[in-house]
C-alpha cells in the first residue's frame, strides 16, 4: 500500500474487487473501459497499492451496473456498513453465548433456590433470627 493511499481508497478497492468478482469483469475489461490503461496501472489500483481517480470511477461505475463514481463510492460504503454490522452482530452473539455459559439461569436453579430469589422478603427473612 501507498503511504498516500486511504482508507477510503482500499474500501473502494475491496468493493471493486468483490464486484469484479460477482459480475465475472477481469482487469483486461477495466483497462477497456479506461481507454487502455495498462494491466500493471489497472492492477496496481485493484490490489489497492494506488488510489482510482474520481474520473476513472466514473468510467468504470456502468461495468458495475451504477450510474456515477458517487454510487460507486456509495455502494462501497454500504457494502463496508454492512459488514461492520455483521461483526457486530457476530460480537453480539459471541456475548449472548458466553454470559449463558458464565451466569445461571433461573430456569437452571432447584426449586428451592428459584422461590427464594423471587421472594420479596428473602433479605428480611435472613436478618431474622430463628426461635
Amino acid at each position: 500500500m501507498d503511504s498516500s493511499t486511504t482508507r477510503t481508497d482500499l474500501v473502494i478497492c475491496k468493493y471493486i474487487s468483490q464486484a469484479m468478482e460477482a459480475n465475472g469483469i477481469t482487469q483486461a475489461d477495466l483497462s477497456k473501459a479506461l481507454e487502455g490503461r495498462s494491466k500493471g496501472y489497472v492492477s496496481d489500483r485493484v490490489l489497492g497499492k494506488r488510489s482510482w481517480a474520481i474520473s476513472e470511477l466514473d468510467r468504470l461505475a456502468p461495468l458495475f451496473g451504477l450510474p456515477d463514481a458517487l454510487s460507486l463510492v456509495a455502494a462501497a460504503c454500504g457494502s463496508i456498513s454492512s459488514e461492520a454490522a455483521r461483526a457486530y452482530e457476530a460480537r453480539e452473539r459471541q456475548n449472548q453465548i458466553t454470559d449463558d455459559l458464565v451466569e445461571p439461569r433461573f430456569e437452571d436453579l432447584p426449586p428451592q433456590e428459584l422461590a427464594a430469589s423471587t421472594d420479596r422478603n428473602r433479605d428480611m427473612e435472613s436478618e431474622t433470627p430463628d426461635e
